[in-house]
Formats: C-alpha cells, structure tokens, sequence
C-alpha cells in the first residue's frame, strides 16, 4: 500500500511537470490505481473481518486477484498503447542519462525503504509473539 501509494503520487508530480496533467485516464495508471484500490480493500477486509478461518479465506481471494493485476499492470503499456513508452526492454534502456540515474537513485531508495519497513514489521511481531508467550505462560497459573 505505501509503495503503491508513492508510486502513483511521484507519478501524478512527475506527469504535472512533463504532459501538464496530474491526471489522465492512461491504462498504466488506471490499472495502477485498480491495484491500490485492491490493496486498500484487503487492508479493510483484514481488519473488518471477524473469525481468523473467514478472515483467512476473504483475505486469500483478494490477495490473488491483487497478485494477478500486477502483470497487467506492467503489461499495460505493451496491451494497450498509450501516453506511456515502453522504455525498458530486455536488450537496452532507452532513457536519457539523467533519467536513468533518478531511476536508479529512487530504486535504490524505495529498496531502502523497503528493507527498513520490512524490519520493522519483523521487530513487531517478535514482539506481538513475545507479548502471546507472556500471556500463555500467565493463563496457565
């Protein structure tokens, strides 16, 4: 959800600087947006959904129509032409250099980001499992 979430917000920044529109209704960014509205109702499910089996269920056919609109998503500019060139194949790059440099610094940052979200996450359920332990222990006296 965040990196959705700052994808298409850089991209709403990046496209007011270069096409003079935050918006348009371009197949990448439509199908980006459909993937963000998939990734916030199964954020809502989990956290709306009583009982851990139905929570389970729900959770799992969401999380799979999420995993299966992400090629199309990338396939989108290839599917359907539009505002979006296709700039990288797999024999060359065909982005200008300064370009190419923000795009490594940002994959570089988001990869960051990534890495400290995701210890983070782990420190909170060793946490959360350390706190279930504590209360086990505390039942069974």
């Amino acid at each position: 959800m965040v990196f959705s979430t700052l994808v298409l917000v850089t991209g709403s920044i990046w496209a007011r600087a270069v096409w003079n529109t935050w918006w348009t209704w371009d197949p990448r960014l439509t199908t980006m947006l459909v993937l963000w509205l998939i990734y916030l109702g199964y954020l809502m499910l989990r956290a709306a959904v009583e009982g851990a089996e139905k929570r389970a269920r729900v959770s799992a056919v969401i999380g799979i129509v999420g995993f299966i609109d992400v090629p199309i998503v990338f396939m989108s500019i290839r599917w359907w032409r539009a505002m979006h060139p296709v700039v990288i194949t797999r024999t060359r790059v065909s982005l200008a250099p300064p370009m190419l440099v923000t795009l490594l610094v940002c994959l570089a940052a988001f990869t960051l980001l990534y890495a400290y979200l995701l210890l983070q996450r782990a420190r909170i359920a060793l946490a959360q499992n350390a706190v279930e332990e504590i209360r086990f222990r505390l039942q069974e006296r």
